[in-house]
């Protein structure tokens, strides 16, 4: 008998007897006056024992059996080491046959000792929240982190991602060595085919989003606020708003998302022992991030969606690329990165000489000139090479001091003769 029961049956007994009332009791003890009556009732039959519930030292019905906990424990410490308790719980109703709750896995897992890996304090918010969006597709926050995503022996990779602010769905995802336009624009590419074109893109104040360039007359004169980069210039060609935040506050909710894929995207790319990017990138567009958004996504304010209708037939390789100018020079061509240039197809317009044009490098390296908006696909100009190796040419150096030879006539003394003149030179007699 426990002492809040032993304490019940010495007042229900001072009840029973008259010692008190039944108000005093039932101020005693927090409950109503006519529990008070029906326990009196109970003590009249059963005496102290009435006061025990009837369920108390029985085993509950739904209890986890021993065999069940050990499993947890074993398979917690084997396969799902690096498992958060509730991402661990997921995992045993879906893949181990399991059918257990987040409260049961934390109970028989810090009965024994294991502490969750997310088990933080969390410091206090400096930031007033910003409310969400009302609408999917109005606006998608992007950012790009560097982690040891396949572990410690694997060193760094990036991550590009995009989510929608209304939902908090994620949109698209992909892999790279290092943070650079490719990733992000092959990551909302997989956004805008499943979705559509977003509003607004909300991002960072990063080289990749912002020119640190001055402005030109032309974008001066269409009301551009900022220098706009090779990627913010596919934006504009897509229609759709670029907004930059002045600090990663600004845009929590993909801030936080890298704390979510830190935690659980490592933990599945090590549980399917990839490595590697390529394998990396296949699963996440062909399962991990729907997963993530059918635990995590939210109901919009708003039904429907605001993205627009994207365009398949729009070249995405093309609107994404490295833009430059050049001039035209004379034969249809133009010089770039050292190299000369004319369009593959003879029957291509003819660049007009001194005329400057818009030059495209895709990421597979194909170059092509925008003309009249028409993209126009270069080719090299093979340069002919040198039959005859005439060797490697020395470089100019100091000059040694030039001795003459010691019977040089420098050598002998400067000496003025006279001049002896005959009559017939001088013309005298």
């Amino acid at each position: 008998m426990t002492n809040d029961e032993a304490r019940r049956v010495r007042i229900i007994g001072a009840a029973s007897s008259g010692l008190v009332t039944n108000g005093e009791a039932s101020e005693q003890l927090g409950i109503s006056i006519r529990q008070i009556i029906r326990l009196k009732a109970s003590f009249a039959r059963n005496g102290a024992r009435g006061m025990v519930h009837g369920n108390a030292g029985r085993k509950p019905r739904h209890a986890l059996s021993d065999e069940v906990k050990t499993r947890i424990v074993e398979l917690f410490e084997g396969r799902y080491f690096d498992y958060n308790f509730s991402h661990f719980t997921e995992r045993l109703n879906e893949a181990e046959g399991m059918s257990v709750s987040r409260s049961s896995v934390f109970r028989v897992l810090k009965g024994a000792g294991i502490k969750s890996k997310k088990a933080v304090k969390h410091k206090a918010k400096q930031h007033r929240p910003r409310p969400r969006k009302t609408t999917a597709g109005i606006m998608w926050q992007t950012d790009a982190s560097r982690h040891k995503w396949f572990g410690e022996e694997h060193g760094y990779a990036t991550l590009h991602a995009y989510i929608d602010d209304a939902t908090g769905v994620v949109t698209g995802a992909f892999f790279t060595e290092t943070e650079c336009m490719r990733g992000y624009a092959a990551a909302l590419e997989q956004g805008m085919l499943a979705y559509g074109l977003p509003l607004s893109i909300y991002s960072d104040r990063h080289t990749i989003f912002r020119s640190p360039k001055e402005l030109t007359d032309d974008e001066i004169l269409s009301g551009t606020e900022l220098p706009l980069s090779n990627f913010g210039k596919a934006l504009y060609e897509l229609g759709i708003k670029q907004i930059t935040a002045h600090s990663p506050q600004a845009k929590g909710r993909i801030e936080r998302l890298w704390n979510t894929f830190q935690d659980r995207l490592i933990a599945e790319l090590r549980f399917s022992s990839i490595t590697n990017i390529a394998d990396a990138n296949k699963m996440i567009a062909e399962g991990f991030i729907s997963d993530y958004n059918r635990r995590f996504a939210v109901l919009p304010h708003e039904d429907g969606s605001a993205c627009m209708p994207f365009d398949r037939s729009i070249d995405l390789g093309l609107v994404f690329s490295i833009r430059d100018t050049r001039r035209a020079g004379g034969g249809n061509t133009i010089s770039y990165k050292g190299e000369i240039y004319t369009p593959e197809d003879e029957k291509s317009p003819v660049f007009v000489r001194g005329r400057i044009l818009e030059v495209r490098e895709t990421f597979d390296g194909a170059v092509y000139v925008i003309q009249n908006g028409m993209p126009v696909l270069m080719k090299k100009v093979f340069r002919a090479q040198k039959a005859i190796d005439v060797g490697v040419k020395k470089k100019a150096g100091a000059v040694s001091p030039h001795k003459p030879a010691s019977d040089h006539p420098w050598r002998g003394g400067f000496k003025i003769k006279p001049a002896i003149y005959n009559n017939t030179q001088t013309g005298r007699e």
